[in-house]
């Protein structure tokens, strides 16, 4: 039983897997050439991006850069936009996918950092803690994550980016959790920039990802790599045009075959009805969960918050034996540890007794498999508590 949605969508829908293999039984490289290899690939490409604009609210097709994953997509911004001195508010909830880059801005660009706590009741960020940071003098960019991926606690990103735009500050949201199976939308949520995955609610392909641009956000951002995107080629300077900005080699065609695939199996699906479902299974597995004594759950004990993940604890128990003996005695994979999170797991008082056991549904999770992980949690627990 695969419960580690959260890491990457498991199985994939049937067109996403047909279209890899089409592809790579066909397929050519866009903008590399005039014959009907290279003009498929084009057209392909140019179809991915106008149903990611549709998915996500850009203005245009040409707003969506396509990425090696959300890491390079958050990447992008965060070294792409911040000088030296410039000030950032991020959060504890943040993935190691923002904080990295930023521990790296912080030493060698001077970029001052503030971080945002959360209430580990209700799972949100302190709305009145970026109220007094906002206050308390310029700041560059507020990065936002739309879900944390330990608590699974989605957040009120729209009501937070408000905050910050009357500031002039700009925003990144995080939707690695998200995007697909909830509602994720650029002007929606408030954001200047949206750094998404292909590999997890929108159920395509590792390695690709996606990254969304406010019109004119794009032209704060300065490229991180540069080199041939097969349009005016007689220049040796880059172009500052969306997306080729931003989109330098072949791109990853193989993979975006499968985003293609996979993002019109969700507007079929609608990301509401997916976000309902997931809903309906994550509220059967938490319900389940909070009633075995003993276990103590990370997740918020509140109906139709969850985007898909519920974490727990086993007191005594190191979260990395519990997720193997879950896999060697009841057949469920799932995951443990920090999550790459370990400022969530420091706020929670878990980084040092293994961090937690995160279970996730998916969009294929099937609620006798929910119910199925309730009974082999219970029998673990009963054993060691």
């Amino acid at each position: 039983m695969y419960l580690d949605n959260a890491a990457t969508s498991f199985p994939r829908p049937e067109c996403v897997i047909r279209a890899v293999e089409g592809w790579l039984r066909s397929g050519g490289a866009a903008g590399r050439g005039n014959h009907a290899g290279a003009e498929a690939a084009a057209a392909l490409l140019s179809g991915c991006r106008e149903g990611l604009a549709a998915l996500l609210g850009a203005s245009s097709p040409q707003q969506v850069v396509l990425t090696g994953g959300c890491t390079e997509s958050l990447n992008i911004v965060l070294l792409g936009l911040l000088r030296r001195g410039d000030r950032v508010i991020a959060s504890q909830l943040d993935h190691n996918s923002v904080l990295r880059p930023l521990a790296h801005l912080q030493r060698t660009r001077d970029v001052q950092l503030d971080l945002i706590g959360f209430d580990a009741v209700t799972g949100l960020l302190d709305e009145a803690q970026l109220q007094r940071l906002l206050s308390a003098g310029p700041a560059r960019l507020l990065v936002l994550t739309h879900a944390s991926n330990v608590t699974g606690r989605v957040q009120q990103v729209g009501r937070l980016a408000a905050m910050a735009a009357a500031y002039g500050v700009l925003v990144l949201v995080d939707a690695a959790q998200t995007a697909g199976h909830w509602p994720c939308r650029l002007t929606e949520l408030g954001a200047d920039f949206l750094a998404l995955p292909g590999h997890k609610g929108l159920c395509g392909p590792l390695g690709t990802g996606v990254l969304v641009f406010r019109d004119g956000a794009e032209a704060l951002v300065e490229p991180l790599k540069f080199g041939g995107t097969g349009t005016d080629s007689e220049l040796l300077v880059h172009p500052d045009s969306l997306p080729e900005k931003f989109e330098c080699g072949n791109l990853n065609m193989p993979g975006i075959a499968g985003l293609a695939a996979a993002v019109s199996w969700v507007l079929e699906q609608t990301p509401q009805r997916l976000q309902a479902d997931l809903v309906r299974k994550s509220d059967r597995l938490l319900a389940g969960l909070q009633s075995l004594a003993g276990l103590r759950l990370l997740t918020p004990a509140i109906p139709g918050v969850s985007c898909g993940i519920v974490s727990f604890v086993i007191p005594g128990l190191d979260s990395r034996e519990a997720a193997m003996v879950l896999e060697q005695s009841f057949g469920i994979q799932c995951r443990a540890g920090l999550h790459c999170a370990p400022l969530v797991h420091a706020a929670l008082g878990t980084e040092l007794t293994g961090g937690a056991v995160r279970l996730s549904v998916g969009e294929f999770t099937t609620e006798a498999e929910v119910d199925q992980a309730v009974r082999a949690v219970r029998d673990l627990v009963s054993e060691f508590v």
